[in-house]
């Protein structure tokens, strides 16, 4: 990849709506830093250029593609340039062939600025007519023959051609089809005398009716259209010859290869076949029309001695690779594919490419050799190419960060004929370079401190599934790694009762034995079960389409075996299945459907036994869910369960002076000490792009403010104890204030805002302020104070200011729900459900024994070492370090959480705690982990502070199997969450550790 890439640059935000939309909150905190919040801006370091393979400044440019012929014509011109099964020709006389054809071609006033549709089986005949047409300046609309009708008109017409060359056996399809635009068969025997009459002298600028420069179109590929409409790509000469001369040196193509051309005419890889071995002089074996993969080809390339092929994983992953001995270099590119087809076709002696590149970007983009046992990477820029990782507002996204891909240069193409709108829209800007565009491809990339770039998916190729969202080539990378499994393909259906459903296809080995049900089991024991396939469907080969690539719409039809659906029966278990489907998304679950399976987690567990508590009256603890494998065995134990009458959240009546919550009293006790701090100041920025209604803005803050009690409520002292005084709408006024910043000036002033401290006994816990940059231009910041939120509770403040204000901007009043519950009576439930801790029956009371116990003698400071003293008085600065976990990785956490009956994060607690023992931490390690605390259905829209922290300790014994670990860890975690509800502050005061202003109390990891 180009080092000029997305880390090294900035870029301006560009949008094209004119009314203000309020970013995600991720995406403003992701620009504004945790604890800063200061604005989007890389170190000064890190914005200035790198160097790296594949600058800009190296590519060629201006190379015409006839002049890709002339060095072999004049160095290897009686070499064979061209070889097929109706013959073969040198490269003088494909040179003069081509000649003549391009001449006849001139004759008729084709020349520069002309389309010319060639719907020609691929063939000798199909390559002299290509070249033709290059050499009399026109643009080369390659069509398959084998198109359906509909879309060969499209292509004609909408390509505006003003000549069709075919082969007599097409040439009544065509002419039914081109309307007024002349067909002529270029194996008619008369045509073929016209030609041949002709002068075979090399055509010159003088010959062509107009004159051809580098800016003009070479060639028009239509694409498929996600409306279904195909899009005609206009690709000019300029960057041509640096695309094949750069990808003809990577790939190693010398005078003595023998390049295979399978891809189809239509598939713009087929010109690079060409290109790079008519450039080198090498010789171009051509596949016979209608073989594209399997056995036939297979013999093809043995029969031929081919050193070089260029195609698609589906046509190559159709293949057996034995007996090819002459096969040097293989490359791949059009689609994605698992670790195993490198595996089985990189063996000693042979290189394999995988090539990425849209058709608007003039075939390849990107390159890079992959080994055996390596991830698969669609490698780094190639020559006088810029790749850019960027996020939607076309900023740079940090290493590892999943981003957009934008490709820039010469060879981007011209855009799409006849679609301005469409070029204007995926052909942008470029930031990073004077004058030029980049193309929005809508894949989605990791680049890797290497440079080196990972595909991840489409943007637009995703399904949801059961409230899931689910990238389907996650599930082909799985499937694809099991024993006998050659390739893998999945798609989103749907079952016969109309749910959404995954359906894989999968492709054996060569002499493997697949059966669908047994691949099923195998890939469920490494995927989570909302991406487990319902259906795995073997197939001997898959139907590939013209250009080599899956084609799914010619998928079989799933024949689906209907699994029983097995409802609830007894209220429990309606409960039980209800609340489930709510607390993971779903639609609907069954009595054989597993809460872990499903996609649950530890925090997920947590608020599902909260609810459940609450309406059976009851609490259910949380390993409960965790030891049942079905929501009907839950269910059972759900009934089963004791421990006291549950307590119901809701209004209640409140005291004079309602107290603080345990959460909050330490806030309260910290804010006392220093008002001025910003240390507990919860910010978000959001950017607001094109026209503001500030009245509209004010009104919503304050509609916002009314809706959550927290927001107006302030924290005096009586007698050295704090408590909630809830101020009404009217006395609790947060103004909106609009002040012009000029845009250098905006990082200081956001950090002004965000590190100004709030005096909790009297003022409310909230600050707005509206930073106007420009006119359609402007900064919201908010900051919470952590007394009266948390960071979870951002979510439904950004979304209520949303809502609010696009009602104020219609002119109505928000239409939400009115809230169950507020902080107030959230805190009167907390203490009546904890009761009094002098009461030892009191949950408050056996739970603070718990931890007690849990946490006894636990050292005051960790040892892991650290590369400096620890200061005196700790700054509370952070950072956070991005990292990447690959598919396979990702795919073993599974596999062994599901084996070992844990979750994903017990997984990843247990191999962190390993770590940092062996790093030095001691046997006893200590990791503390945020809750969310927001078991109660009623408190998920609700702003407040309802976070808890929890001490995750364990014994790493070096003595036991990872195995038996994480056993402990399993246990160590459901006893933790079990016993959630004393806040963490509660538990620094009893177990009263030496205090340090230096470090963290009770972990500092």
């Amino acid at each position: 990849m180009s080092r000029h890439d997305g880390s090294s640059n900035e870029a301006t935000p560009v949008n094209a709506s004119r009314s203000a939309r309020p970013e995600s909150r991720d995406a403003a905190s992701a620009r504004t830093g945790a604890h800063s919040q200061r604005p989007e801006r890389a170190p000064r370091a890190e914005r200035a250029p790198r160097p790296a393979r594949g600058n800009r400044a190296h590519g060629r440019r201006g190379v015409l593609l006839p002049q890709l012929l002339v060095s072999a014509v004049e160095s290897r011109g009686d070499a064979v340039a061209v070889v097929a099964a109706e013959g073969s020709l040198s490269y003088r006389e494909l040179d003069e062939v081509s000649s003549r054809w391009a001449r006849w071609l001139i004759g008729r006033g084709v020349g520069p600025g002309d389309a010319v549709v060639v719907a020609v089986p691929r063939s000798l005949l199909s390559v002299v007519v290509l070249w033709a047409v290059a050499k009399s300046g026109a643009t080369f609309v390659p069509v398959d023959p084998g198109y359906p009708a509909e879309r060969v008109q499209f292509m004609v017409s909408d390509s505006g051609a003003v000549l069709c060359l075919s082969v007599g056996s097409s040439v009544p399809t065509v002419s039914s089809v081109a309307g007024s635009v002349p067909v002529v068969a270029v194996d008619d025997v008369s045509v073929v005398a016209q030609v041949e009459a002709l002068s075979s002298r090399p055509v010159s600028y003088a010959d062509r009716v107009r004159s051809l420069e580098a800016s003009d179109a070479a060639w028009m590929i239509y694409t498929s259209g996600s409306t279904g409409r195909p899009k005609g790509v206009v690709v000019s000469h300029s960057g041509v010859g640096g695309v094949i001369s750069a990808e003809r040196e990577h790939f190693g193509v010398e005078s003595s290869s023998r390049v295979l051309h399978v891809c189809s005419p239509s598939f713009d890889v087929s010109l690079l076949e060409l290109g790079v071995a008519f450039s080198a002089g090498a010789t171009v074996v051509v596949a016979p029309a209608g073989v594209g993969g399997g056995a036939e080809l297979a013999d093809v390339i043995v029969t031929q001695a081919v050193s070089h092929v260029l195609m698609t994983p589906g046509a190559l992953g159709s293949m057996d690779p034995a007996d090819m001995d002459s096969l040097r270099v293989v490359v791949v590119a059009g689609e994605s594919f698992a670790p195993e087809l490198v595996r089985r076709w990189a063996v000693e002696g042979r290189r394999f490419f995988n090539a990425y590149g849209p058709t608007e970007t003039t075939i390849l983009a990107s390159s890079g050799e992959l080994v055996p046992g390596a991830p698969v990477t669609i490698g780094s820029a190639i020559a006088g190419v810029g790749c850019f990782v960027l996020d939607e507002r076309l900023r740079p996204v940090p290493e590892g960060v999943v981003g957009e891909l934008y490709v820039a240069g010469a060879q981007v193409a011209r855009g799409y004929h006849g679609r301005v709108g469409l070029t204007a829209a995926r052909f942008v800007a470029d930031p990073f370079g004077a004058g030029g565009r980049m193309y929005r491809t809508g894949d989605l990339v990791r680049r890797g401190a290497d440079g080196v770039l990972e595909y991840v998916g489409r943007s637009d190729f995703q399904v949801k599934i059961r409230g899931f969202r689910v990238e389907l080539g996650e599930i082909d990378a799985v499937l694809s790694s099991l024993p006998g499994v050659g390739f893998a393909v999945t798609v989103g259906t749907s079952l016969p009762s109309g749910e959404s459903a995954l359906v894989s296809y999968v492709v054996p080995e060569p002499a493997a034995v697949l059966e669908g049900d047994r691949v099923r089991a195998a890939a469920a024991e490494m995927l989570p079960g909302f991406m487990v396939p319902t259906l795995v469907v073997v197939l001997d080969s898959v139907p590939l389409t013209a250009v080599g690539k899956v084609d799914r719409a010619a998928l079989p039809e799933p024949v689906f075996e209907v699994r029983e659906y097995r409802a609830p029966r007894t209220p429990v278990e309606e409960l039980v299945a209800s609340e489930v489907a709510q607390v993971l998304g779903l639609e609907r679950v069954g009595l054989d459907d597993s809460f872990v399976d499903l996609g649950g987690n530890s925090l997920a567990a947590t608020r599902l036994v909260a609810r459940l508590s609450a309406r059976v009256g009851h609490r259910v603890a949380v390993p409960v869910v965790f030891e049942t494998s079905s929501v009907e065995e839950l269910a059972a134990r759900v009934s089963e369960a004791g421990g006291g009458p549950g307590v119901v959240l809701s209004a209640r009546e409140r005291p004079g002076r309602v107290p603080l919550s345990l959460a909050q009293q330490r806030m309260w006790f910290l804010n006392r000490l220093d008002p001025v701090s910003a240390v507990n100041n919860i910010p978000v920025a959001i950017r607001l792009s094109g026209s503001l209604d500030v009245d509209a803005l004010q009104a919503a803050v304050s509609d916002v403010v009314a809706r959550h009690e927290s927001l107006r409520t302030v924290y005096p002292e009586v007698d050295g104890v704090g408590f909630q005084e809830i101020l009404s709408p009217l006395e609790a006024v947060v103004e909106v204030r609009p002040e012009t910043v000029a845009a250098e000036e905006v990082p200081a002033r956001v950090a002004e805002v965000v590190t100004t401290g709030f005096d909790v006994t009297q003022q409310v816990p909230i600050r707005v302020r509206l930073l106007r940059v420009a006119p359609d231009e402007h900064i919201l910041v908010v900051v919470v104070h952590h007394i009266s939120g948390d960071g979870f509770s951002m979510g439904p403040l950004t979304r209520d200011v949303v809502t609010a204000y696009a009602a104020r901007a219609a002119g109505a009043v928000p239409g939400w729900s009115v809230l169950e519950v507020q902080y107030a009576d959230y805190t009167l439930w907390q203490r009546e459900v904890l009761g009094d801790e002098s009461d030892p029956e009191s949950l408050l009371a056996r739970q603070t024994e718990f931890w007690r116990s849990a946490l006894a003698d636990l050292p005051e400071e960790s040892t892991l070492p650290g590369d400096r003293p620890r200061p005196v008085v700790s700054s509370y600065r952070g950072a956070s370090h991005g990292f990447v976990i690959d598919g396979r990785v990702r795919a073993s956490i599974t596999d062994l959480a599901r084996r070992s009956g844990a979750t994903e994060f017990m997984v990843v607690h247990a191999a962190l705690a390993v770590m940092l023992s062996r790093l030095g931490a001691s046997s006893d390690v200590a990791i503390g982990t945020p809750i969310a605390g927001r078991g109660e259905a009623a408190l998920d829209d609700l702003v407040g502070m309802f976070v808890n922290t929890l001490v995750l300790r364990t014994s790493v014994d070096g003595g036991v199997s990872f195995g038996e670990f994480l056993d402990e860890v399993r246990r160590a975690d459901l006893d933790a969450f079990a016993h959630a509800d004393v806040p963490f502050e509660r538990l620094v005061e009893v177990l009263d550790p030496a205090r340090s202003q230096a470090r963290h109390p009770l972990f500092q990891v």
